[in-house]
């Protein structure tokens, strides 16, 4: 009865030894694999072999026109990014085995989104618009209104204006006869400083009214 709890513990321990539990999480730049921590691969490498217990993972570079750019386990590496003559498109930045190719657009084009992957032209400007900023190839140059359009404008209006005042000095020099305005004195009474014409009645100075016809009797004249 003894030895039967003594034969489950030896087998416990011996199972617990051919089979032992799976670490709860490997360390960073590594991944876990059939129970087992492996290494990762470093940028510019691709996985060949997956790691054991006596060897480490093993990796093997990107070949030409290829690249990874982190740690990884990917059994192959990406193709670098072709930029397109056709859609526009030319190398800015040549890749490596750990970074990508960077396109750009060819001059008086510009990207049609982020990820420049084609080109479009630059938007022309209309008449009586200018370039205010040099579109570059991830933008589209801005148009505003050239200030001297405004000022010709500006210009032309001041001389019809100046023209049309002008004129109506000469369309009157050169018709003298038309009728013109009377302008009409307001009356304010009479005017006691008035000169007045004196003449002699029966030897009486007699006042004659300023406007009136001066009339004299023939006894008088005579």
């Amino acid at each position: 009865m003894v030895r039967l709890p003594l034969q489950c513990v030896l087998w416990g321990c011996l199972l617990t030894a051919v089979h032992p539990e799976p670490p709860t999480a490997c360390r960073e730049k590594q991944y876990l694999i059939n129970s087992q921590c492996c290494s990762l691969c470093q940028p510019g490498e691709k996985l060949v072999d997956e790691c054991t217990d006596v060897i480490d993972t093993k990796c093997r570079p990107c070949g030409n026109g290829e690249f990874l750019d982190t740690w990884n386990r990917e059994r192959y590496c990406h193709q670098h990014k072709h930029c397109d003559h056709n859609l526009g498109l030319r190398v800015q930045t040549q890749g490596t085995s750990q970074t990508d190719t960077t396109c750009t657009c060819e001059e008086g084009l510009h990207c049609t989104s982020a990820a420049c992957e084609s080109c479009i032209p630059h938007s022309p400007c209309s008449p009586g618009f200018g370039v205010k900023r040099i579109g570059s190839q991830n933008r589209m140059r801005a148009l505003v209104v050239i200030p001297i359009v405004l000022g010709i404008l500006c210009a032309i209006l001041v001389s019809v204006y100046i023209r049309k005042v002008v004129k109506k000095p000469k369309d009157k020099a050169l018709h003298p006869n038309d009728p013109q305005e009377t302008i009409f004195v307001e009356d304010f009474g009479p005017n006691p400083a008035a000169p007045v014409q004196e003449t002699l009645h029966g030897c009486q100075p007699v006042t004659q009214e300023d406007g009136k016809e001066s009339r004299i009797s023939v006894q008088e004249r005579q």
